[in-house]
């Protein structure tokens, strides 16, 4: 059936934007069921009662995002008469186990769901998405293939050079296969790498310059708890063997015996003094690069990581090429359970370890596009879309962007030839819609026929509070965050569940300090989405602007591929005044 661009915008339409305050994690499908039986006898409990439930607050991306620790409550009543006519208000809502799961991941607010169901082949496919974040965890849950069969992710490149290693030094292998280290430490290589120069380029890096802060203290803790148990078992030996000499010898009045003991004692002393005063600079890691003739090629060894000895060396590693090429990624060891991806620049001088700065990236991918095989209602809006992860937050910064990571990243969404960049970052400014960065994407909506999307800001209720870029630029779609009974009455971490849908309290608001309108369209401010490897954990919920903006993103994705498939010109100036004209609220 052909449709009109009218008749594709009149079916998807977004409600009026960036990012996470409030986690919850979820690890399968059956413990998603099993926490809707608590939340459900939990809210039940707190209705009989009339009393409130308390919001946690947590700042996923301190500096670089909109978002704040601040997290509101999304209205309804107290105790007494007033709470009883909220709930009398959505008593025709029912909380089963397929509304709950359905409010995880929200779609119906955006008739995303209905859309899909009329037409699942216009589920993204065909659609290109930058997602300008804090990075991108390869290996997360639901963002490895999408709904037709094709990679989910083409491409994750660290725009912010955090990852850099220098592999300028140039060594060559000894007659026994071994290369000397950029740390100095002895590598052997696979006999069977190719290397038709024989030439290896060499670098290191600390591994904690590529961690988060949340994860560099968990493996700092495990560490020193590993540690403390081999310090505890040396303790112990040299105060048997201090033992053992006194039964032998009753009296020491040899110089020499007398020697022999003091010796013995300060090492007892040494080893209990060591405990305090307990460094961890972080492991190092060797990074080589080659040329196979084809494509460069990187092997790290990661054997100061492993408690193993016979894990994590060089020549046990398989090789990894830029990540666009053949789509590969590495993990560290088992301990950090961290993944990367390696890129090769300079003609091998630079070698570029890409990892996230927070698992905020992951989290808004995966409510762009997710992919869930076996769990349709945690799949993200447009399940058929493809991604390339563009690394603007800076690991050396918090995970604050800079204005040369985000040009990078702009250049990339041109050369992959996106149709659609969603970037949950932003932060206050003096002067809307003025900057390079502005002037940047302003040319590449109006040149590129690029559609811009980014988050508005968790800044609200008050006017005028939007944030930059996405609140301020005349050229971007900014979002707000929206919340309806059913996300409420879910999981969503509100008081108590809205007679009606209404605009989180914290959402940032218009109008600009230049006049314009500030929050173009809103969208479902929170999801339980999958998140990075590291955390130990495969979903969250996160609850802000920095969720509704790629959700309002992935239901743009749907409009282009049905626009596509059914030969409809593509205008990011039709595709605005559509979402505009068709909005909730």
């Amino acid at each position: 059936m052909d449709l009109s661009l009218q008749q594709i915008h009149g079916a998807l339409f977004a409600v009026p934007s960036c990012s996470s305050s409030s986690y919850w994690a979820s690890s399968t499908s059956q413990s998603l069921r099993l926490i809707f039986h608590r939340r459900l006898k939990s809210r039940s409990r707190s209705r009989s009662r009339g009393t409130r439930l308390r919001r946690s607050g947590f700042s996923a991306m301190p500096c670089s995002s909109s978002e704040t620790s601040r997290v509101g409550c999304g209205g309804g009543g107290g105790g007494g008469a007033g709470g009883e006519a909220d709930n009398a208000c959505v008593a025709n809502f029912k909380l089963n186990e397929s509304t709950f799961l359905a409010s995880l991941m929200p779609k119906k607010e955006i008739n995303a769901d209905r859309f899909l169901e009329a037409h699942p082949e216009y589920d993204g496919r065909g659609v290109v998405i930058a997602i300008f974040d804090s990075g991108f965890d390869p290996s997360a849950a639901g963002l490895h293939v999408t709904s037709d069969g094709k990679p989910k992710v083409l491409d994750v490149i660290d725009c912010t050079g955090s990852g850099d290693i220098d592999t300028s030094k140039v060594v060559k292998a000894d007659e026994d296969g071994l290369i000397r280290g950029a740390s100095g430490v002895p590598l052997v290589v696979n006999s069977s790498w190719k290397n038709p120069t024989g030439e290896w380029r060499v670098g290191c890096k600390l591994v904690y310059e590529l961690f988060t802060d949340t994860l560099t203290s968990r493996v700092k803790k495990e560490r020193r708890k590993t540690w403390d148990e081999k310090n505890q078992e040396e303790i112990a030996k040299a105060v048997k063997n201090l033992y053992d000499f006194d039964q032998k010898h009753s009296k020491v009045d040899d110089a020499k015996l007398k020697k022999t003991r003091e010796d013995l004692q300060s090492r007892v002393d040494f080893l209990k003094k060591q405990a305090d005063k307990y460094e961890d600079k972080g492991p190092i890691i060797d990074a080589v690069v080659w040329h196979d003739g084809e494509v460069w090629r990187v092997a790290l060894d990661t054997q100061s990581l492993e408690e193993d000895p016979d894990c994590g060396k060089l020549a046990d590693f398989t090789p990894l090429t830029n990540y666009r090429i053949e789509r590969k990624y590495g993990v560290f060891s088992r301990l950090d359970a961290c993944s990367f991806v390696a890129n090769v620049y300079d003609e091998g001088k630079v070698l570029s370890i890409v990892t996230d700065s927070s698992p905020h990236g992951t989290h808004v991918a995966g409510i762009a596009t997710a992919h869930h095989p076996e769990e349709h209602l945690l799949n993200g809006v447009a399940p058929g879309a493809q991604i390339i992860s563009c690394k603007i937050g800076d690991s050396r910064l918090g995970s604050m962007e800079t204005g040369t990571g985000l040009t990078r990243a702009l250049i990339a969404a041109m050369e992959h030839n996106c149709d659609l960049v969603n970037m949950s970052y932003g932060e206050g400014t003096l002067l809307p819609d003025y900057g390079r960065f502005v002037d940047l994407v302003t040319e590449a909506v109006n040149k590129r026929r690029l559609i811009f999307v980014s988050s508005a800001g968790n800044n609200g209720p008050a006017l005028t509070t939007v944030g930059a870029p996405g609140g301020t630029t005349s050229s971007i779609i900014g979002v707000g965050a929206y919340v309806s009974p059913a996300m409420a009455a879910g999981a969503h971490s509100v008081v108590e569940p809205p007679c009606e849908g209404l605009e989180y309290t914290w959402s940032s608001r218009g109008p600009t300090s230049d006049g314009d309108l500030g929050v173009c369209i809103s969208a479902a401010g929170g999801a339980v989405a999958p998140v990075p490897t590291w955390t130990l954990q495969r979903r969250m919920l996160m609850n802000g602007t920095s969720m509704s903006s790629p959700s309002a993103c992935g239901a743009i994705a749907l409009l282009l591929s049905a626009m596509k498939a059914e030969g409809i010109p593509v205008s990011p100036y039709s595709v605005r005044r559509a979402l505009e004209k068709h909005q909730l609220v």
